[in-house]
């Protein structure tokens, strides 16, 4: 049986993972140059920084196990910095039992752990799915041609699996329209603050609640094992403040950033320097109505995702792992 998995974050990699060890001929694809998806991490001249997914939790049996499996590959550990809380101009401790796990020594390490034994085409964007006689055949934006494949799993974002659903021949088209909630993932833009000084604050995470609408989250990055010793501070932006400065310069997000940082740990800051990176598919929408998709929405394509399962690093995983077991109970 061969599959083709477009999207190499944790959903894309836990599918072709299950799929590659139970013999099936699987095939890895992804825009990027590596895996990693919304857990990429990003080098710097300071060392590794965690732009996406801050951490993860494991509540799923499943997931339980395969996370002891990282842990004993060395590319998973636990991140035992304390936790703080942002309310009403407060912050406080905000100590829990929760088990908190990151990747090492980045967030994507344990995917590129993973998806070594897959073979996978990185950098290379697919843009026309088409039904032909023997499956499904992909097309490269470079025009190049792969297939055909009895099946297709779309772990993407669903603008982007929109896309490619209506992107094929007209006799797909006929069958029927797909309709995906294109506006369920929100965008968020990302910054990262290295200090010239460090502050001497105890957080590793801070949840940013109440009526602050520019931020929803900030962590210590050198509070987690195996990234830069530099003190520096990563700041989620809220999806309103994200959506409403797509556009925004990395000046003056570095400016928000600081002026808000400053504000919540209570000190002034100097900043040396700052890195952005805008998400346009992030985070799940609160307000969204609750969803009744079906994950198979024609024969032979699937979709996996976290945003078919509510969010969370977790049900990505657990939506790959089960997308791969249905493939598998038609073999």
């Amino acid at each position: 049986m061969k599959v083709a998995v477009i999207g190499a974050g944790i959903a894309g990699i836990s599918c072709a993972s299950a799929l590659h060890a139970a013999g099936c001929s699987v095939m890895l694809f992804d825009k990027a140059r590596g895996p990693g998806g919304r857990m990429t991490s990003k080098r710097t001249g300071h060392g590794y920084m965690d732009f996406g997914a801050q951490y993860f939790t494991a509540r799923h049996p499943k997931f339980q196990q395969q996370v002891a499996r990282w842990q004993q590959q060395g590319v998973v550990s636990r991140w035992l910095a304390p936790m703080y809380q942002y309310n009403q101009g407060q912050l406080s401790a905000s100590p829990d039992e929760q088990q908190r796990f990151i990747g090492i020594p980045a967030m994507h390490s344990p995917l590129k752990w993973q998806a070594q034994a897959i073979p996978s085409e990185m950098d290379c964007r697919i843009t026309l799915l088409q039904q032909v006689s023997s499956g499904w055949q992909l097309t490269s934006e470079q025009g190049q041609v792969f297939g055909p494949f009895q099946h297709v799993v779309l772990s993407i974002p669903p603008v982007q699996a929109a896309a490619l659903l209506n992107s094929h021949s007209a006799s797909l088209a006929t069958d029927t329209t797909i309709s995906l909630p294109e506006t369920l993932l929100q965008p968020c833009w990302a910054a990262t603050l290295v200090l010239a000084a460090p502050t001497g604050h105890a957080a590793g995470g801070i949840f940013v609640k109440g009526e602050h609408r520019s931020l929803s989250w900030i962590s210590r990055q050198n509070s987690k094992p195996g990234r830069a010793q530099v003190e520096s501070w990563l700041l989620h932006f809220s999806p309103h403040f994200s959506a409403s400065h797509l556009q925004a310069s990395t000046e003056f997000l570095q400016q928000h950033a600081t002026d808000c940082l400053s504000e919540i740990i209570g000190k002034p800051i100097s900043v040396t320097e700052a890195i952005c990176h805008r998400w346009l598919y992030a985070q799940i929408d609160a307000g969204a109505a609750e969803m009744n998709l079906s994950d198979n929405p024609h024969e032979g394509v699937w979709l996996a995702g976290d945003w078919m399962r509510g969010g969370r690093v977790e049900n990505a995983w657990l939506s790959g792992d089960d997308i791969a077991s249905k493939i598998l109970a038609l073999k």
